[in-house]
């Protein structure tokens, strides 16, 4: 058992390194205006876990890097919507997005499943990243744990999508998160991604965009609740 939790461990550190160098990160979550992408001219995307629609800026990034002729996997990685190690069958995160429990990554385009990354891109198509379960496999409870560093620190963005327990407070998702560090009352984080702020900034905690009291720190926890950690300014 301890072994199998080393190396999960391992994999997420990996990941999240994977992450840092590509400079992914996740503003807004959940804004991501898709008409504005298409009069831009570039595709639509959504990236949907559960009932969450985690797409922040995706379209405009898209949109950005989008170039006649691209194949979605120069549209993927050179927009930074996409994080890969090896391809499509080795998604790293999408939009800043890294799934656990036991979850993939089914892309679509215009209605029907996509597995090759060679095809071209085209303005209009409409993109959806959704996480699914494997084969066979029942859509697992989760949680989504949220770091956003905002205007001032956007490159520590990310979303984790966790195995949900049962019990789970806001406080034991902290504890037991390998990105996240308390302070000694177990209930202020001192750092998320490494990062303590600054004189002028502070972490804050939302849980469904709503902001929680010290008292918070307690809260059960349901499944598909996202727990966000934010960078603010005081």
């Amino acid at each position: 058992m301890a072994a199998r939790v080393e190396k999960h461990r391992h994999i997420w550190f990996t990941i999240l390194m994977l992450l840092v160098l590509a400079g992914c990160s996740r503003e807004d979550a959940g804004s991501g205006d898709k008409a504005a992408a298409h009069s831009a001219g570039g595709p639509a995307i959504s990236v949907v876990v559960g009932d969450r629609d985690l797409s922040g800026n995706a379209a405009r990034q898209l949109s950005e890097a989008y170039q006649d002729g691209n194949s979605l996997q120069e549209l993927f990685i050179n927009s930074g919507v996409v994080t890969s190690y090896s391809g499509i069958e080795g998604i790293a995160a999408v939009n800043g997005v890294m799934l656990g429990a036991d979850l993939r990554w089914e892309l679509q385009v215009n209605g029907k499943v996509v597995t090759d990354w060679t095809v071209q891109a085209k303005r209009e198509d409409n993109i959806v990243y959704t996480a699914q379960p494997g084969p066979g496999e029942e859509m697992p409870q989760f949680v989504i744990l949220t770091v956003n560093g905002g205007t001032e620190q956007p490159e520590l963005s990310l979303s984790l999508v966790l195995p949900y327990t049962e019990d789970m407070t806001v406080r034991n998702l902290l504890k037991n998160s390998d990105i996240v560090e308390l302070a000694e009352d177990n209930k202020t984080v001192v750092k998320a991604q490494g990062y303590a702020p600054l004189s002028n900034e502070e972490w804050k905690l939302q849980v469904n965009n709503k902001g929680l009291r010290d008292s918070g720190i307690d809260m059960m926890l349901k499944p598909q609740d996202e727990l966000e950690i934010m960078l603010t300014l005081q």
